[in-house]
């Protein structure tokens, strides 16, 4: 079996990147409407577009419904944890076929011309996507994957799926190579605009290397002794607030180029998403009496009132609701012009200003122009806190590094109103910065909250904690870092149900592989137990 290509673009790069269907796994097909010679530079556009959709926080990407598994948002696909072989289709293909396969053919096209710095970026970008896939599926087929872009290379049509643990392994050398051939200076050619993440900056991707090594090494630390590879990673170039990896839409809609999430929540009429229940009322919750000054951006309110909504299944003033797991009268009712929608952060949606919009929002009603982030500074940051306390045993540092993570979450909100200019006239309203001295009240309180909790574990909750929220729309690592920490605990994995909500299944571990590669490749291992087939480096 081939597979067949279908488009999977965004209309802005006018480029194909796309496959459905398997008959001989992971190959690249020859397709007389599809040039099978494509020009390198055309190449690297094309991955970093499928990255940001594959991985991104969208109907077709992990993070939307890793994000939904983490009681974040509320989405029908995962409403249940009931997974199959087929939740997880678009985002498997996409990885491997969009994503992967045309950033295999940048290192060998660049390896052939010796263009060393598109080789270099292309296998930070290969290293990045290979430990995403193994933080959600485990064992995936890597060493003996991508070979069909290869013209001499062994055609292997069944890859054996290796051992996660041995993926991991070799990321780290991929990585080291990446960093090594980004510092030659023999290189043929540069890299420039084609580059949409960060414009051909070799410094930049050399920071985002030795960052990627530093999270993969904190995500291990329960499975290995990590301090010698971590006392040095710490004094490297790690990226900073200019510096946060990232896949960057547009406004534009006639092509569509917006946030492929803002599409799917705010232009299609048929809503994505809601909010979870459980995420609202921590973020309402987690700062005692003052509720989270990011709720206005995390989430948009339509319903105009503050009377009872006859439609809601679950609702707190203006915020409205299906609860996961439901059982009442109301769990399947059309609210799709009252339920409370995902905001400017992270999606470019609206800012919540208190009016709402009593016809419900539409494509014309926010710009939908905010980037995917993938690690970002103030993940690094998080990252740093994490390892000082469990790892290296530096309280001092720990919490140094854990304010200024909160900090620099607050700062990326205002960032985004700066860049993004979501203050468009066209929409009659007005996004304000956070205020410093909010900012500042709230590190404080966080600091509070760090520094009254005791032991190590206690501490390592509340920097979790800050972490998921602050993670909203990179739901891969929210649902990592909860396997990896347990942190922070969430209802229908290990707290009991909210009232009116049932049990629906045990929290998985993993994903479920896709069932047609399963059939179709006799080197396939068996679909696991997603329940109790846990990710080598889970606790």
């Amino acid at each position: 079996m081939k597979i067949s290509k279908i488009p999977v673009t965004l209309a802005l790069l006018g480029v194909l990147a796309g496959g459905a269907g398997c008959e001989k796994f992971l190959d690249v097909n020859t397709d007389p409407i599809n040039p099978v010679d494509v020009n390198i530079d055309l190449l690297m556009t094309t991955t970093q577009t499928a990255m940001g959709i594959y991985l991104g926080h969208n109907v077709l990407g992990l993070s939307q419904y890793t994000s939904a598994l983490m009681q974040q948002i509320i989405n029908g696909r995962v409403g249940t944890y009931g997974l199959t072989g087929e939740t997880f289709n678009n985002s498997w293909q996409g990885l491997y076929i969009s994503t992967l396969s045309n950033n295999e053919a940048i290192i060998e096209k660049g390896t052939a011309t010796n263009a060393w710095t598109h080789v270099g970026v292309a296998q930070i970008q290969k290293a990045h996507v290979v430990s995403q896939m193994v933080d959600m599926w485990g064992d995936i087929p890597y060493s003996e994957a991508l070979r069909g872009s290869q013209t001499s290379a062994t055609n292997f049509n069944a890859p054996r799926f290796d051992d996660d643990a041995e993926i991991y392994a070799d990321l780290f050398r991929l990585i080291d190579e990446g960093i090594a051939n980004l510092q030659r200076t023999d290189a043929s050619r540069p890299l420039g605009g084609d580059d949409l993440i960060y414009g051909g900056n070799r410094d930049k991707w050399i920071r985002l290397g030795n960052t990627l090594k530093l999270k993969l090494y904190n995500q291990v630390r329960l499975v290995q002794d990590v301090r010698a590879q971590v006392t040095p990673l710490l004094a490297q170039n790690l990226i900073t607030a200019a510096d946060d990896f990232e896949f960057r839409f547009s406004t534009g809609s006639g092509p569509e180029n917006r946030h492929p999430g803002f599409q799917g929540d705010y232009a299609g009429s048929g809503r994505e998403n809601g909010v979870n229940r459980f995420f609202y009322d921590l973020m309402r919750t987690t700062g005692g009496a003052t509720p989270d000054p990011r709720i206005p951006y995390y989430f948009f309110n339509q319903y105009t009132l503050n009377t009872p909504s006859a439609i809601a299944d679950y609702q707190e003033g203006r915020f409205i609701t299906v609860q996961f797991g439901s059982n009442g009268p109301q769990a399947n009712t059309n609210n799709a012009n009252v339920r409370t929608l995902q905001g400017l952060y992270p999606i470019g949606g609206r800012y919540d200003n208190g009016a709402g919009l009593a016809a419900g929002a539409t494509g014309a009603s926010a710009r939908g122009n905010v980037p995917q982030r993938f690690i970002t500074f103030f993940a690094r940051k998080f990252i740093e806190a994490e390892l000082q306390l469990m790892v290296l045993g530096n309280q001092a540092a720990a919490r140094t590094a854990f304010s200024d993570a909160v900090t620099a979450s607050f700062n990326k909100i205002n960032s985004i109103i700066t860049t993004t200019n979501p203050q468009d006239a066209a929409q009659s309203y007005t996004v304000p910065q956070i205020p410093a001295a909010t900012i500042t009240a709230y590190v404080t309180a966080a600091l509070a909250r760090y520094d009254a909790a005791v032991g190590d574990e206690a501490k390592l909750n509340v920097i979790m904690t800050e972490k998921y929220i602050a993670n909203y729309g990179t739901g891969t690592d929210v649902y990592t870092d909860y396997r990896r920490t347990g942190y922070p605990r969430i209802p229908y994995s290990d707290l009991p149900a909210y009232p009116g909500t049932v049990q629906t299944g045990a929290f998985p571990v993993r994903l479920t592989y896709r069932n047609n590669d399963l059939l179709t490749n006799q080197n396939a291992p068996a679909q696991p137990n997603v329940t109790t087939d846990k990710v080598f480096w889970d606790r």
